[in-house]
């Protein structure tokens, strides 16, 4: 991990084991650390390029201080890196979606589970939308049964953009 570690910007949000932070441009390192990885890129449409890279980063530094959310960085609490979390703008519908994706070595130990349920809370707490949405790739059965694990229903597979169909899933506010 580079200097960017989970003290570098004030906490939007913490939980038990992660604490989650606003990216800032000097997070490339750790964006290109995770969607290099072809364990994360399997279900994400493959390794990033570094254009992909910077975009993404350029999107959640943006659309953080412009929206007061995005995709944060997500840290344990002892401060190793674990990946990306939060609610975003989808553009092609103007919904909130809630997405995540986190290093290989933090799989299988409900850190998911935790991060999806605290951003779906944050999200109905610090916004007036009436639902949130998720999708994911139709054969990535652990990340559809941690939307389901937080209340979220699948609604069918639908075209996000990606070039096939994503498992499509929503919450309504509670």
């Amino acid at each position: 991990m580079n200097g960017s570690g989970a003290g570098s910007g004030q906490p939007i949000l913490t939980t038990a084991r992660m604490i989650f932070r606003p990216f800032t441009r000097d997070d490339l390192s750790l964006i290109a650390e995770l969607h290099r990885d072809p364990e994360v890129g399997r279900y994400m449409g493959g390794i990033w390029s570094d254009d992909e890279i910077a975009a993404a980063l350029e999107r959640f530094v943006t659309e953080h201080a412009t929206r007061g959310h995005s995709k944060w960085a997500v840290f344990t609490t002892d401060g190793a890196f674990v990946g990306r979390a939060g609610i975003s703008l989808w553009p092609a519908t103007g919904e909130l979606e809630l997405g995540y994706a986190f290093r290989p070595e933090y799989w299988g130990q409900g850190l998911a589970t935790e991060a999806a349920r605290a951003i779906a809370d944050w999200a109905f707490a610090h916004t007036e939308v009436d639902h949130i949405i998720a999708f994911t790739d139709p054969q990535n059965f652990g990340s559809q049964r941690v939307l389901e694990r937080i209340g979220m229903t699948r609604l069918g597979d639908r075209d996000m953009g990606f070039g096939g169909p994503s498992a499509y899933f929503e919450m309504k506010r509670p």
